[in-house]
This record gives C-alpha cells, sequence and structure tokens, in this order.
C-alpha cells in the first residue's frame, strides 16, 4: 500500500511540477511576443517618423521651388511688359521716321 501512496505523491508532484513549468514556459513565450512586436513596432513607428520628415523636408523644397518660379514668372512679365512698352515706342518713331524720310525724299525730289 505504501507504493499506492508514492505512486499517487508522485503523480501528484509530477503534475504540479508539469503545470508550473507550462505557466512558466507559456509565460515566457507571451514575454518573447510581446517584446519581438514591441521591437517590431518601433521599428515600423521609427521608419514612419522618418519618412513624414522626409515628406514634410521634401513639401517644403517643392514651396520653395514653386515660390522662385512665381518670382521668375513675375520678373519675365514685367520684363516682356517693358520691352513691349519700348517695342511700341520704337515703332511709333518707326513711322515718324519713314513719314519725315517720305518728306525728305519728296522735297528731294522737287528740287530742294
Amino acid at each position: 500500500m505504501e507504493w499506492i501512496s508514492a505512486l499517487i505523491a508522485s503523480a501528484i508532484t509530477g503534475a504540479v511540477t508539469f503545470s508550473v513549468a507550462n505557466k512558466q514556459t507559456n509565460g515566457s513565450i507571451e514575454q518573447e511576443y510581446t517584446k519581438n512586436i514591441t521591437n517590431l513596432f518601433t521599428i515600423y513607428k521609427d521608419q514612419v517618423d522618418a519618412m513624414q520628415k522626409e515628406v514634410n523636408q521634401l513639401k517644403s523644397q517643392i514651396k520653395e521651388i514653386e515660390s522662385k518660379y512665381i518670382k521668375d514668372i513675375n520678373g519675365y512679365k514685367v520684363i516682356v511688359e517693358k520691352l513691349e512698352d519700348e517695342n511700341e515706342a520704337l515703332r511709333e518713331e518707326n513711322e515718324e521716321l519713314k513719314i519725315k524720310n517720305a518728306v525728305l525724299k519728296g522735297d528731294h525730289e522737287n528740287g530742294i
């Protein structure tokens, strides 16, 4: 009968040991999963933050380029307007010179 008591005691001890070891293993695995997920999330977040910073820099550069482009266009518009005004003045002067030339030719033909 002692052997039955020893067998029951051994079985109970084995079951308790198995249960505790199983819980510790499951706890370790859960801790490892949590650690891995946390690491992956941290890596992902760092990459997203870096990309967001890069996107913000690119947006800033695009705004600077657009600003310069608009300034250049406005500058060219001013130059074009000045040149058009100068061209118009030169056309008017040319017409006046044509008239003077025609008058001089007419006077020259008339013996003057």
